[in-house]
């Protein structure tokens, strides 16, 4: 919400509960409410003066988007709760499966390819130990 915004909400707010609104009102809800769009908190002021006689403050409707938020999630329906379970009847679930499957297989292969380009096999700490402890006779390639 930017300050034009505030002042929208604070005059809503300011309508139900009569308080006067200055620029120091509007500066300090800005910094409580900026990262919460003005749809959702004029909702959850009018939802707050519908239950409560109490002063709203930007705890309030920071509560109430919260809220907002929640139901709204709650009835949205999702695609993973659209699907039927393992244990109903899905005759497509094995492809979807298959389908899953392979396309994690192709992006752990650009994955690995592109780490492959990008530096040397790393040394292991068992042959960089060897290195060090490996007497003057020790033969790499027969590994005694």
């Amino acid at each position: 919400m930017d300050r034009a915004e505030v002042v929208l909400l604070l005059t809503l707010a300011g309508t139900f509960d009569y308080r006067k609104v200055g620029d120091a009102d509007v500066e300090a809800w800005h910094l409580a409410l900026d990262d919460i769009p003005l749809d959702d908190a004029k909702a959850a002021v009018v939802r707050h003066y519908r239950e409560s006689r109490e002063r709203l403050m930007p705890a309030d409707v920071r509560q109430g988007v919260k809220a907002i938020r929640a139901e709204r999630r709650r009835l949205e329906p999702s695609d993973a709760r659209a699907l039927p379970s393992k244990f109903e009847d899905d005759m497509n679930r094995q492809v979807r499966m298959s389908a899953g499957a392979a396309t994690v297989r192709e992006v752990l292969a650009a994955i690995g390819a592109h780490l492959e380009s990008q530096s040397p096999p790393p040394v292991s700490a068992m042959d960089q130990l060897r290195a060090i402890t490996a007497g003057p006779d020790w033969d790499e390639e027969a590994g005694r």
